[in-house]
């Protein structure tokens, strides 16, 4: 009796060990694929993806950039349109030499940076601080972008591998 006891007693343990426990969340099966990138919802949008450094300041110089909208994403999770809320839209006016301005849309106030771009990361700075983003993808139209926030937290989300994806609107 005193060996059946044991047994399940042991058996209860080893069955609590592999039943508790954080399981194992499965990755996203939505990615960017080359002319194909993923907007709010895991929806799809078809853009350019091969973009070289020149294109990239040629296209910022080119137009105005409007920010539309952004939202969240992690490795296993991507979040609605309006999630990420942003009080004021800014419109970023690129220029050649290295100076950009960002007017807000709600009250007309500028803010003067300078920015670098390097490969395809664009690098704006201010005396209130350092913005940088990647570009992911672009065309005439609109230009799709990540910033990363590994370390911060939003609902639902693992700070790990915590972006905004921004989209910014071609305006002229």
């Amino acid at each position: 009796m005193r060996k059946l006891i044991i047994s399940l007693l042991s058996l209860v343990a080893v069955v609590s060990l592999f039943s508790c426990g954080d399981d194992i969340k499965p990755k996203r099966p939505v990615t960017d694929q080359a002319g194909v990138v993923f907007i709010e919802n895991g929806s799809r949008d078809t853009v350019n993806t091969n973009i070289s450094h020149d294109e990239l300041c040629a296209a910022l110089l080119a137009t105005d950039w409007e920010f539309s909208y952004s939202f969240f994403y992690d490795d296993y999770k991507i979040g609605p349109k309006g999630e990420d809320v942003y009080y004021s839209r800014f419109r970023y006016s690129f220029n050649g030499d290295g100076t950009a301005v960002a007017t807000d849309l709600s009250d007309g106030k500028h803010y003067d940076y300078k920015y670098t771009v390097n490969a395809r990361t664009v690098t704006l700075q201010s005396s209130a601080g350092t913005f940088s983003f990647g570009v992911i993808a672009m065309d005439a139209r609109h230009m799709i972008a990540d910033q990363s926030l590994a370390g911060q937290y939003a609902s639902d989300y693992d700070p790990a591998t915590l972006t905004r994806r921004m989209i910014f609107l071609a305006r002229k």
